[in-house]
């Protein structure tokens, strides 16, 4: 299950780069665009996310405890009620775009600030059928199908990779083929999950009615998952965004160091990723089938195979370095800063991004979402946005200031899910 899902978050991650740098050649006001609407759309990506989250986390448990026919009746209220959330949310950011823009992000100049919108528009427009293929792949996930979750984030970001480069270093459109690109790919994407899913080798026998119809009890279990997950998120995309607005005080050499450093370290969690999304599976299907000793064992393996996943990403990218940041075709003037940033998350990254992201993971598994979502939360607040400001803009640290207090949010939360997990409050079972 481990090798389809690190090949797919790394594939991801590749992708993400590549995109980003495509933007970055355009100029350096379309990647900071893209950098200022990423929290924003992020909150509206949250929604049918945690939706999908708590969808994979229901579905390993029906899987453990050999409820196939729950399986499928629950797959259906999944896709339904993310696809639902999606078009809402999305019909609202489109609406709002150009409001949202000029609010947030007052002092971005007007150029990026232009782009930004566009940007914004087409990305609301995609959520569409982006949140069909994700709630898909919810259920794949769930029972345990990681190989056809690795086909279709391949088809999808093959497809938005090579769009990228005919509609922006072909085309030259600049930051309407980034949403150009981003649309086609994920329109196909959940075209083809939703074949896969309603497709006899998907073995769950799930027809189309099954998504229509509503299942009050299996929808109210997806709801009160979600709720605590989609929650956290909102208000962690929230913080996100203020981080984003003193971030645009520093001026748009300081955005664009941020978005690219960020893409960057995005590569090298890729791995990291790929098993904190096998927790959920693994340590679910556990809770599902009654047995709490094999859950805390798997759990203990997670956090292990997390942190070796880090070093070994770590090893084998950072060789590299020099040859993925030239991808960027950043200014000589903004080099510097992306280095700087790089280096110091490292050390953190190694200590404590295991125990900080795949822990979590862990923990909602069992289905204690709610203690996972308020620590995350109260962290991200105070140290990531109240003490980043702080730091960066009343202590005069700048963009290092904010990376700083990224590291020392990673080792809080760390600390707090670790106490969590030894204590085995988390050992419950969600049903």
């Amino acid at each position: 299950m481990l090798v389809p899902l690190i090949f797919d978050q790394f594939f991801i991650s590749v992708i993400a780069l590549l995109t980003t740098a495509m933007i970055s050649s355009s100029s350096q006001e379309s990647v900071s665009a893209v950098s200022l609407v990423s929290p924003i759309y992020a909150m509206t990506y949250a929604i049918f996310s945690s939706i999908s989250a708590a969808g994979t986390v229901i579905i390993a448990q029906y899987k453990g405890n050999g409820n196939m026919n729950m399986v499928k009746k629950a797959a259906g209220q999944i896709v339904m009620f993310t696809v639902v959330s999606a078009i809402f949310f999305s019909i609202v950011l489109s609406f709002f775009a150009g409001s949202l823009i000029d609010a947030m992000f007052a002092d971005a100049d007007i150029c990026v600030k232009n782009k930004a919108t566009e940007y914004l528009i087409g990305c609301a427009i995609s959520c569409i059928f982006l949140s069909l293929y994700m709630g898909c792949v919810a259920v794949f996930r769930g029972i345990g199908q990681t190989k056809i979750c690795l086909k279709l984030s391949m088809i999808i970001n093959l497809i938005h990779l090579f769009a990228s480069f005919i509609f922006i270093n072909i085309l030259r459109l600049d930051i309407i083929g980034t949403s150009l690109s981003l649309n086609l790919a994920r329109v196909i994407g959940g075209g083809v999950a939703l074949y896969c899913l309603l497709g006899e080798k998907s073995g769950l026998s799930i027809r189309l009615k099954d998504i229509m119809r509503i299942n009050g009890s299996i929808l109210t279990s997806v709801i009160q998952t979600s709720i605590p997950f989609a929650m956290e998120q909102l208000c962690f995309n929230g913080g996100a965004i203020l981080v984003s607005m003193f971030i645009v005080k520093l001026g748009t050499k300081s955005v664009a160091a941020n978005a690219v450093a960020n893409s960057t370290v995005a590569v090298f969690y890729a791995m990291g990723l790929a098993v904190s999304n096998l927790a959920v599976p693994v340590v679910g299907q556990c809770i599902g089938a009654g047995d709490r000793r094999m859950a805390k064992n798997y759990g203990k393996k997670m956090i292990w195979l997390g942190e070796f996943s880090i070093l070994l990403s770590l090893a084998v990218m950072v060789p590299f370095l020099k040859l993925i940041l030239g991808l960027y075709q950043a200014p000589a003037d903004t080099i510097g800063d992306i280095y700087k940033l790089l280096v110091i998350i490292t050390l953190p990254m190694v200590l404590f991004w295991s125990t900080s992201n795949v822990l979590p993971n862990v923990l909602r598994a069992a289905g204690d979402v709610k203690f996972t979502s308020y620590v995350s939360l109260g962290v991200m607040w105070i140290v990531r946005v109240g003490l980043s400001y702080l730091v960066s803009i009343k202590l005069g640290a700048g963009i290092v200031g904010v990376w700083i207090c990224l590291g020392m949010e990673w080792l809080i939360r760390s600390i707090i899910f670790l106490l969590r997990f030894h204590s085995e409050k988390w050992l419950k079972t969600l049903f």
